[in-house]
């Protein structure tokens, strides 16, 4: 059986301060948490859970210590406890209706220190499945929930790379060459000098190609491969359109 999870870090520490008891709560269910200075880190080494199994004296107190803020999970919360029968000592809180982000973002506007909350997720899979990896990123601010996914920016990238004009490489060489080409003007100039090719180090020559290139001006060749390159596409087109014309005049005979 194949499973998948979505391991998920919070990267901003979320103050003590700023969250109700509820919020701390819940949170510390849905993510595990760590301290963090005057705040906790939350992270899920799996997933973030959804449906959450919680103590219903401690969920009662969190609740009730919480009922003057205002917060997302208040009204959630007070319904799920109302159902809560006499002598039940957990209950099961379903929280697919909402989101995490949505309890996070209920934090930011309150906070007086937090502009937003940053939250990376990675896409994984037990398999090598195609479709089980990826990732996502979260930010998290008082008057929006942005995300985006991986698939998300290779569809951007796809876009930019099909509205993007075709560039044509004129001139590249790799430090291997210049390496080869060492060893053969020593072997075969015995007057270019005395060193044997192996004494020529790779950082000589790393440095010899970063000054050949600062120092030399293709301009005059770029110009004259881009005006041929002109003059090729304007006789292309003639050429095309001759054939298309002599096509369109033997169908219109036949």
């Amino acid at each position: 059986m194949t499973s998948y999870y979505v391991p998920t870090v919070v990267q901003t520490t979320i103050p003590d301060a700023d969250m109700t008891p509820l919020e701390r709560l819940v949170l510390s269910h849905i993510f595990s948490p760590e301290p963090d200075g005057d705040g906790l880190y939350f992270f899920a080494e799996e997933s973030p859970a959804e449906c959450l199994e919680l103590d219903v004296a401690e969920l009662r107190n969190a609740h009730r210590a919480s009922a003057d803020v205002e917060s997302v999970l208040i009204a959630i919360v007070a319904d799920r406890l109302a159902e809560v029968e006499a002598g039940e000592t957990h209950v099961e809180l379903d929280l697919t209706v909402i989101s995490w982000a949505t309890i996070f973002q209920d934090i930011v506007r309150r906070s007086p220190t937090l502009d937003e909350i940053a939250v990376f997720s990675a896409f994984t899979c037990s398999r090598m499945r195609s479709d089980g990896f990826g990732g996502m990123a979260t930010l998290i601010t008082a008057n929006a929930i942005l995300s985006g996914s991986t698939d998300e920016m290779l569809a951007g990238f796809r876009e930019a790379a099909a509205a993007a004009p075709s560039v044509h490489v004129l001139l590249r060489f790799d430090e291997a060459e210049v390496r080869t080409t060492v060893g053969e003007v020593i072997a075969h100039d015995g007057a270019a000098t005395e060193l044997a090719s192996d004494a020529v180090s790779d950082d000589d020559i790393h440095a010899a190609c970063l000054a050949v290139v600062a120092s030399t001006d293709l301009a005059e060749e770029r110009g004259s491969a881009v005006f041929k390159a002109a003059l090729a596409a304007i006789a292309n087109a003639e050429r095309r359109l001759a054939e298309e014309r002599e096509r369109n005049g033997r169908e219109q005979k036949n």
